[in-house]
């Protein structure tokens, strides 16, 4: 299981995170302008005794998922790198740029022509582009870096993001010299996506800035100011920030427009900026105090004088981050659902498995739902008490949650909970009979599914974690218009098992190593026991996760009822009926329904599921079967079954009936 783990880890690391582009993105670098390749085609290494390890794939190998491709005065590196990037010669031109959809300006230090200037912004315009430029310090040749890369943005049109002339230290974070600043990735608290800049760090975020320039802004006036929490352009995000020791000094005669030598406090080593356009679209322009490639020692560096970094996780982030931001743009809340805190324990009696895994409160504890709108997708925010990290490093940012998630926004659909696997149970719920359901999905560690109500399952989501929060991003086309005043939605949270039957963690009358305790034993016998932790439910909603979760009839194998939450409160104290114990459909996968899953790796990561679709009351019970992995340490363990399940709730029965 180790093994497995370390090659997640891997994966996290130098992958995707857990996003599917609909399709390649290609980022075009400039090594034309005096800009060398450093890390670009060749890996971080570190010699000792002899021996060199490889420290850090080179970043064309590193952001595998995205196309690489550079302006340079030949097309050696094409060679040398195996095909892994492609070469579109030296010089900028709107041609060359046609299919680039991030360009990044590593330090030049040689001045662009007027019509390389005017091929950028045109290309810039367009929208849906992400524009990198980088300059370090003044030190030296590096004021002159600053003049070309200053002329770049003055030229581009859009943007008030500059590189002051000057350079910043930091005599406290630092490897080992004040100009060898360690910066610390820090996001603005406004930053949208901000999940995927910060994801899956080791090393607290820190990456190394090199004799860094400094990043300010120009008003529409012309006039410098510095670049702070409290100054700053409209859609402008500090990212990359000094500790608050950050010292400005000045290494030239000519003097700084917006810092003054001496000034101390946290000054920003990157930014970004997002540029409405008046096509509808935005592109998003990054300015920062340092190269991710080239330099004398660039961003990307994972390793430098003994200080352990984050650099090739930032790079893929950061860029990941604005080729999101720049296909959507800044999200805008539309609903917000809470949920009371405390109250992960199903139908009230429920307690978590005994593994030391799970030895922390607030597991399952859903806190609430946010729903944004951006361009052509939304995205759920579920909100933890505390996710727990993510223990077996699974590739989409958490480990023991699964949620899935129900709306109801237009006339029919389907009122079955999701089923996976030929042989259920899923959750071992039904949902809201008088709401049915026109999309669902079902998230968690090493999955994120779409479900249509006729059952096709669709590999069609974004999931992204941070702070205690798991992002679903779903695009527009499924839901359409969402009018908050009518749409109902309804979230399951449970503890996710891959070695599970159909992902939910199976539930028990006593609590054991992998088995959620509590559970009515006649509910277990039944096979009616909801595998449910916790159920979005606000206070001012009837009836109570409790309740709904108390709805089912062991005596005539009824599932309880999940009830269907509008997304706004209503006037009046929502009520929905007591859930019933009539019948209702639920979905299973039994000998009268045919399950068929492919799935396919090309560029489309689609996964379609034909199922028939047939109802019946009674739900099916079956042994775990091993999909994928989600514990370190389940060899040798004891049956955990249905059946084990079954046998210790009949137990105290069978002596009941003796007595």
């Amino acid at each position: 299981m180790k093994r497995i783990a370390a090659v997640i880890t891997l994966f996290v690391l130098f992958g995707v995170f857990g996003f599917a582009m609909a399709s390649a993105t290609t980022v075009a670098v400039d090594i034309t302008h005096g800009e060398n390749a450093k890390y670009l085609i060749d890996p971080s290494t570190l010699t000792v005794n002899n021996t060199t390890k490889i420290l850090a794939p080179p970043i064309v190998q590193g952001v595998g998922d995205m196309k690489w491709a550079y302006f340079g005065t030949d097309s050696s590196l094409v060679n040398e790198s195996n095909g892994s990037i492609e070469y579109l010669g030296d010089t900028i031109t709107a041609d060359a740029l046609k299919n680039v959809d991030i360009l990044i300006l590593g330090q030049p230090n040689s001045s662009f022509s007027p019509d390389e200037l005017q091929a950028i912004a045109n290309w810039f315009a367009q929208g849906d582009k992400v524009l990198w430029v980088a300059a370090g310090s003044d030190y030296g040749s590096g004021v002159q870096a600053q003049d070309v890369a200053d002329s770049v943005l003055d030229h581009l049109g859009y943007g008030n993001l500059r590189i002051d002339p000057c350079s910043v230290e930091d005599p406290s974070s630092n490897a080992g010299a004040g100009y060898r600043v360690v910066g610390h990735v820090n996001p603005d608290p406004n930053t949208p996506f901000a999940g995927v800049i910060i994801q899956d760090f080791q090393n607290g975020g820190k990456v190394l800035y090199y004799r860094p320039g400094v990043v300010a802004w120009v008003d529409d006036k012309g006039n410098w100011h510095a670049l702070n929490a409290t100054s700053k352009p409209p859609l402008t995000y500090r990212i990359v920030v000094t500790s608050e020791n950050g010292t400005i000094v000045e290494n030239n005669d000519s003097p700084a427009n917006a810092y003054l030598a001496g000034d101390t406090g946290v000054f920003t080593l990157l930014a970004a900026q997002i540029i409405p356009l008046g096509n509808g679209k935005q592109s998003v322009l990054i300015v920062s105090g340092g190269s991710p490639y080239g330099d004398y020692e660039p961003t990307w560096s994972p390793l430098y004088h003994g200080v352990k970094l984050d650099g090739p996780q930032f790079v893929n982030n950061i860029l990941h981050w604005a080729a999101m931001v720049a296909q959507y743009g800044v999200p805008k809340e539309i609903a917000h659902i809470s949920d009371p805190v405390g109250d992960d324990h199903g139908p009230g009696t429920y307690t978590y498995p005994t593994n030391p895994v799970f030895n922390q409160t607030g597991l399952f504890d859903l806190t609430g739902v946010n729903i944004s709108k951006a361009n052509g997708v939304y995205i759920f925010s579920f909100h933890f008490k505390n996710l727990g990290g993510n223990p077996w490093n699974a590739p989409n940012g958490f480990s023991l949650q699964i949620i899935e998630a129900y709306l109801d926004f237009k006339k029919g659909g389907n009122t079955s909970a999701i089923k996976l696997a030929a042989n259920g149970p899923g959750s071992n719920v039904q949902l809201d009979p008088n709401h049915p359901w026109n999309l669902a999905f079902r998230v968690f560690g090493w999955g994120k599914y779409l479900v249509l109500p006729n059952g096709t399952v669709l590999d069609d989501l974004n999931v992204f974690t941070a702070n205690n929060t798991i992002n679903v991003i779903v695009p527009a086309k499924y839901i359409g218009d969402l009018n908050v005043n009518t749409t109902r939605i309804a979230v399951l949270v449970g503890s996710q098992d891959g070695y599970g039957v159909d992902q939910w963690r199976a539930v028990g009358v006593n609590a054991s190593q992998w088995v959620i305790g509590g559970a009515d034993p006649n509910a277990v016998i039944a096979g009616v026991a909801p595998r449910v932790m916790d159920l979005l439910v606000p206070t001012w909603f009837k009836p109570t996760q409790e309740e709904q979760l108390k709805s089912y009839d062991a005596n005539n194998d009824k599932l309880a009822t999940v009830r269907m939450i509008p997304l706004t409160k209503p006037e009046t104290t929502t009520s929905s009926s007591s859930p019933t114990t009539t019948t209702t459909t639920t979905t299973t996968s039994s000998s009268s329904s045919s399950t068929t899953t492919t799935t396919t790796s090309s560029s489309s990561s689609s996964i379609t599921t034909s199922n028939s679709m047939t109802t019946t009351s009674q739900p099916t019970t079956s042994s775990q079967s091993s999909t994928t992995p989600s514990s370190s340490s389940r060899k040798g363990t004891s049956i955990c079954g249905p059946a084990a399940i079954v046998g210790l709730a009949i137990i105290p029965l069978l002596l009941r009936k003796k007595k």
